[in-house]
């Protein structure tokens, strides 16, 4: 559809030379549609404007004016290219889009809006939009071309393999060159002859043989013909041997190819992680042609991100290098060295340029993504250059995604990989016996083990080594280093096993057999708190240490490699500010600040900035810093054309201007600029050592300076408590690292508020012989200034529990120790300001959990955390899943199905369709009510909407209603109708989105937006969003989340049937249950029969199945304030656990695998205690309960969560309460104000609803999240457990 030169045309006007723009080319020239580009990197914009030259007019759309360039275009007949177009078109463009022209007078004619206007057949349209996965709907596809000018992998291999072999070997790029020119003119030659016989042959007259100049022609033309034929024949294996040739440079261009595209995946990251393809392509360019006894510009500046100027590319040294033919100077050795050099160069460069514009918490996943992308690309194209290793497809995708493949496993392949033997499957089948895996591998390990035995041929003996080898498992499980421990050979003869563990010898797993990136799975599945330790092990040894350094930037570089036409952009971090850093490196290079102009942007800064901009054109070596872009989002659009002007071609910008800006991650900052600029983040300091550090700076740089720590009239405490303060601000910040155990809402803290706390403790310390005053103390630095940011009640108690330990008594004492092991002490007060530093200085990179108030659970659950957040982030970036990854050969749309199909069929449509097991359940006739509306239209009859009387009622009626008044009146079975119209409501929408899902998928009705995101959910194992808007709140994955779902319905659905059973009962007094043998046989009235039956409600409540727990623990309240004739604000709650000695054993307590059986505990077992409600499915986090001592006991090792056992909660009354208290906060402080202590103290244990425990604030000042507190009987002190972050949760996570 195009001819050789014509590309070759194209690609001299900036067109990329691969194949994929060579086709979206033809699509442009080609269509009978004017085409809409997705062209994020920029490259068809770039080649439109330099083959459609000056004429072309260039607009954006959201330019208010750009549609008078438009008609202008059209009457002249000059090419527009809009740039920047939105998913939405704008109207007025559609006369233009189909070319709804008409003839007027002879002359072609375009209506736009109200005016016509003559139309040029010369005029082109080019639309462009920067976005990388825009959604377009069908009525915007049929009226442009949409063609997709984004670059792909291959599309960049074959760029940046023309650019390798132009650097190396110009000659051969030359030769091609003029090659592909050579073939095209003869093939155009071969052409012409073609033709020019064909007209001879139609104009002939008579015989053809007559005409001479014809015969003459066609013997010339064949001649022609046959050496042009050879020509282009010898032409063509001619360019076979070139391409050969140039495909020696292939590995370097993969390189490039791989690494580009794993920075492309950062802004999916986040969105202030965007670098550009010109960017990349400049350092692709420095990089190899740097030579290698000089270091490249690129680690010059590698501590910097943006555009590197090739400063080496002129030198004459190079320029000889470039004529010479590497391979007829060099062997293959040579060359693979020389090319591993370049390799090598490229790789380190971009990682250094790129890692200091990353967060620290993203570094590590980034060289992990660099690592796994050049391995995942030399398992697909080879590498024999830098011999990395390989990681094939179905191993990432079983490392990222294994539970979500071991999810979709069918039971077949369950039950092949159940770990047995042959004879003990037999012996499990016939005689029943059981072989259980180890207790630490739960339900979620232990079918991902299944999936990657099933998955990977290596792993094909892992579940029976784990059932039957527990010793090599024990020991791995206890290994420090699992990654280096599993290199080693599992030999149990070294152990000193004989005789009888024989079978040790055949059940070994060979982990030394697996590959480094295998012995990954084995951890992230096994050991997920190792796996962040683990895979910066595998990326040194993968690629060395130096690709996990943390990126630093010094800013003396960076001014220095910057340019006045490129913004230098710090991205913050919560809590960070670039400021002070800046005016001190401004008055260090210039001797002032008088040259920096500084502005926080926000509503009506805008103008303001942009005239201190211009300012800094007119005055010279001006520095602008504008701070908190992400405040002034409407005036980004404004600062994104003011950078642009900077970069055209005839814009004068002094070169000693800088511009600085400053940004939280946020979406309206605009991409050119990041892409553009010099990134660097700006963010606090990871840990105890690095935060104290920063505190007792040098150069004056901390909050305490010399000076301050040597004053010395503010008495012998002065030094103790300052150094107490600074730790206890460490503290606090890196407390947030374990989540919810460490704050219910990460509170952003920051210097000022360090610095507010020096001052008053100098002002409180400031009185001569005067006793510290340790009460105003505490409540100033705890409540107001530290505190002011907290919004959370159990919050604020930690952190005033954890100030305690630094603001007290005992820290003046000799001995006195931060930490129970003693590593964290106050310092004595004879310490120097230096001294200080040196202690600061020795500390642990690692922080010990001790000091934070934890135990080493907490710290596995941190590590865990990190773990699960890298592999998600990388997650993120992927793909979408594939099919045929476990061997069942289904398509994602198959189990998407068969998955809707089993929820469908598990799933009730509503509550009143449950069906019961239950052996003695009675039969309902026809005059009873079967279901619990039935029930309750009876309150309804003759009343409307809103319970007023509406129409008259029978006398059979008013006796129904009265008969059923106590059981109306009872808020218990008010609280039961109202959960059950929840869960109704929420099985309604499942089944609606579950029956519009599958008719979807097999093309029925339109797949919308919204279906699409339960499909993707369904296939990642997640709760769809549409499901969670009307769930209750859970944070557990799909399966688990229904599991949950089906036993709450199961749960209410049996309450509601007993409610209805006693209905039926009272509605016919004169047939009631039956009776003991003997009893006399009278009539009662409801209220007798329904104290009598005693059934309406369950034996003891499942709290977590509740959409709303605490309407009924309220409703609880309101039943017993009735009774004794109370009001309820006077009321609140005792706690008495009661434990089961026959279930509730230690091991059973503290198998938290184990599954509640909800119905049996709910429904059966001895009577429920006369006041009150049991409550039972409750979990400790963070502690257990002991059975000896029925108290709290600290967890064991490697067991987070406990199962609380059935606890009684009794309603008494609490005089000392105000009446304006909510249930939740009476629960809270009522033991506080008790004057009397208990033999053991008592611990005020917060209720979560949920893991996560963080909330919206509610109008009770509480959070959504939170239920009540339960007091629990505790041998420790409770500052001891609110340092722990103890916690009650109604349900866990898996």
């Amino acid at each position: 559809m195009a001819d050789a030169n014509r590309i070759l045309q194209w690609q001299n006007e900036g067109l990329p030379k691969d194949t994929h723009s060579t086709e979206n080319a033809i699509f442009v020239k080609k269509g009978r549609r004017w085409p809409l580009l997705i062209d994020p990197q920029g490259q068809a914009s770039k080649w439109i404007q330099e083959m459609e030259g000056s004429k072309l007019k260039v607009v954006e759309a959201s330019d208010p004016n750009y549609m008078r360039t438009m008609e202008r275009a059209i009457r002249v007949g000059e090419p527009v290219l809009l740039q920047e177009v939105t998913e939405s078109l704008d109207p007025s463009l559609k006369p233009i889009l189909l070319r709804e022209t008409f003839t007027r007078g002879g002359q072609q004619v375009i209506k736009l809006g109200d005016t016509e206007i003559e139309y040029n057949e010369h005029f082109r349209l080019y639309m462009t939009t920067s976005m990388a996965n825009p959604h377009y709907l069908p009525a915007v596809c049929i009226q442009v071309t949409i063609i997709n000018f984004t670059v792909t992998f291959e599309g960049l291999q074959e760029q940046l393999l023309s650019n390798v072999v132009k650097q190396e070997r110009p000659q051969l790029e030359r030769q091609r060159s003029q090659l592909l020119a050579s073939i095209a003119n003869d093939l155009q030659l071969l052409r012409d002859l073609e033709d020019k016989s064909l007209e001879l042959l139609q104009k002939s007259e008579g015989h053809i043989l007559d005409d001479q100049d014809l015969v003459e022609t066609l013997k010339k033309s064949k001649v022609m013909s046959v050496e042009i034929k050879g020509r282009v024949q010898q032409s063509e294996e001619t360019e076979k041997s070139l391409n050969q040739a140039r495909k020696k440079y292939l590995p370097v261009a993969t390189r490039g190819s791989v690494l580009y595209f794993v920075l492309s995946d950062l802004a999916i990251v986040d969105v202030m992680y965007q670098f550009s393809l010109p960017w990349f392509k400049n350092m692709f360019e420095t990089c190899i042609s740097t030579a290698d006894d000089r270091p490249s510009s690129a680690e010059r500046s590698s501590h910097l991100s943006g555009t590197l100027r090739p400063s080496s590319r002129g030198s004459p040294d190079l320029q000889k290098t470039r004529e010479k033919d590497t391979s007829s100077h060099h062997g293959i050795q040579d060359l693979n060295k020389h090319m591993k050099q370049m390799i090598d160069r490229l790789t380190y460069s971009v990682y250094r340029a790129v890692s200091v514009a990353l967060f620290a918490h993203h570094q590590l996943m980034f060289s992990f993504m660099l690592c796994t992308s050049i391995m995942r690309a030399s398992s697909k194209y080879g590498d024999p250059i830098s011999r990395i290793g390989k990681i094939e497809r179905i191993g990432w995708t079983v490392f990222l995604q294994g539970d979500i493949l071991a999810n979709m496993m069918d039971e077949e392949a369950l039950a092949e990989h159940d770990g047995l033997t042959a004879m003990q499957r037999l012996d499990s089948q016939t005689k029943g016996t059981v072989f259980p895996r180890p207790r630490w591998i739960t339900d979620a390990m232990w079918l991902q083990c299944q999936c990657a035995e099933a998955t990977l041929p290596t792993f094909s003996r892992l579940c029976r080594s784990i059932i039957n080898n527990k010793v090599q498992w024990e020991l791995f499980v206890r290994s420090d280093t699992p990654y280096h421990f599993m290199k080693s050979k599992f030999d149990p003869a070294h152990l000193g096993m004989q005789g009888d563990n024989s079978a040790m010898y055949k059940e070994v797993f060979p982990w030394e057999k697996l590959t480094t990136f295998q012995r990954l799975i084995v951890i992230k599945v096994l050991r997920p708190e190792m796996l962040t330790a683990c895979i910066r092990t595998f990326v040194e040894n993968q690629m060395g240490t130096k690709f996990v350094s943390s990126g630093s930037f010094d800013l003396r570089e960076l001014f220095e490699e910057s340019s006045a036409k490129s913004p230098l952009i710090f991205i913050l971090s919560p809590g960070s500010d670039p400021a002070g850093q800046l005016l001190r490196f401004a008055k260090e290079l210039r001797g002032s600040t008088l040259h920096l102009d500084m502005i926080s942007l926000g509503r009506g800064q805008g103008p303001k900035a942009e005239e201190l901009i211009a300012k800094a054109q007119i005055l010279k070596g001006r520095w602008v810093f504008l701070q908190n872009c992400h405040l002034a989002a409407s005036w980004m659009p404004k600062l994104q054309t003011i950078v642009d002007n900077f970069n055209k071609p005839n814009s004068d910008v002094d070169p000693q201007f800088r511009l600085w800006l400053s940004s939280k991650p946020d979406p309206c900052f605009p991409v050119s600029i990041l892409q553009t600029g010099f990134k660097m983040t700006v963010e606090s300091p990871q840990g105890l050592k690095a935060n104290l550090g920063r505190s007792f700076g040098s150069g004056g740089t901390g909050a305490i300076s010399e000076k301050l720590y040597d004053d010395a009239s503010k008495g012998p405490a002065w030094r103790n408590l300052l150094f107490g303060l600074c730790f206890f601000n460490a503290v606090i910040h890196e407390r947030k690292k374990y989540g919810a155990l460490g704050w219910n809402i990460a509170y952003e803290f920051n210097d000022s508020d360090l610095e507010v706390s020096l001052l008053q403790l100098q002002l409180l310390l400031d009185e001569e012989d005067a006793p510290i005053p340790w009460a105003a103390l505490r409540y100033l630095t705890g409540e107001v200034i530290y505190g002011g940011r907290v919004t959370d009640d159990w919050d604020r108690r930690c952190l005033h529990s954890l100030l305690h330990r630094f603001y007290c008594s005992e820290a003046l004492e000799p001995g006195y120790n931060y930490s129970h092991d003693g590593l964290y002490h106050p310092l004595p007060g004879a310490f120097t300001f230096s001294e200080v530093k040196a202690y600061v200085a020795g500390l642990p990179q690692v922080d010990s959990p001790e000091v934070f108030g934890m135990n080493q659970n907490s710290e596995k659950v941190y590590l865990e955390k990190q773990a699960r957040d890298l592999v998600n982030t990388i997650i993120s970036v992927q793909p979408r899943l594939s099919s045929g990854l476990i061997g069942t050969g289904k398509s994602s749309d198959e189990i998407v199905l068969e998955m809707a199909s089993d929820m469908m069929r598990f799933l009730p449509v509503n509550m009143e369709e449950i069906e019961d097991d239950d052996d003695d359940k009675q039969p309902i006739k026809k005059d009873q009510k079967k279901t619990l509306a039935d029930v309750f239209k009876v309150a309804s009859v003759g009343k409307d909407t809103k319970g007023r009387a509406s129409m008259p009622t029978t006398p059979a009626q008013d006796l129904e209603a009265e008969a059923l008044k106590p059981l109306f009146q009872s808020a218990l079975v008010t609280v039961l109708r109202q959960e059950t119209d929840r869960f109704n409501n929420l099985l309604s929408i499942i089944h609606k989105s579950l029956k519009s899902l599958c008719r979807a998928i097999k093309g029925e009705v339109v797949m919308s937006e919204q279906l699409e995101e339960a499909y993707n959910a369904l296939l990642t194992q997640k709760v769809p969003a549409q499901w969670k808007q009307a769930a209750y709140e859970s944070c557990k994955p799909l399966g688990s989340w229904v599991q949950d779902l089906i036993q709450r319905v199961d749960f209410f659905g049996k309450w509601s049937e007993q409610v209805v059973v006693v209905a039926n009962h009272a509605l016919k007094p004169a047939q009631p249950p039956s009776r003991t043998p003997g009893a006399p046989v009278t009539p009662v009235s409801p209220d007798e029969l329904l104290v009598e039956t005693a059934k309406e409600h369950p034996r003891s409540f499942w709290l977590s199945g509740f959409f709303f727990p605490q309407g009924f623990l309220t409703a609880v309240l309101q039943n017993h304030a009735r009774k004794v004739g109370m009001s309820v604000d006077s009321l609140t709650f005792e706690f008495e656990v009661r434990p089961n000695n026959t279930t509730d054993t230690e091991e059973a307590l503290n198998d938290v695998k184990q599954k509640i059986k909800v119905k049996e505990l709910g429904f059966k077992g001895p009577l429920p205690p006369k006041e009150g409600v049991l409550v039972f499915g409750l979990y400790l986090d963070g502690a257990r309960w002991d059975m000896n001592s029925l108290s709290l006991r600290d967890s064991l090792p490697g067991q987070r969560f406990c199962r609380l056992p059935e606890i009684h909660f009794l309603p008494t009354e609490n005089a000392n309460a105000p009446a304006s208290q909510s249930v939740s906060s009476v629960g809270m402080f009522q033991r506080e104000k008790e004057p009397e202590q208990p033999e053991k103290e008592m611990y005020e244990c917060p209720l979560y609803r949920t893991s996560a425990r963080a909330g919206t604030l509610s109008s009770t000042g509480h959070s959504t999240n939170f239920v009540t507190a339960v007091s629990l009987p505790t041998d420790h002190r409770p500052d001891f457990w609110v340092t722990r972050g103890v916690a009650l949760l109604c349900q866990l996570d898996d």
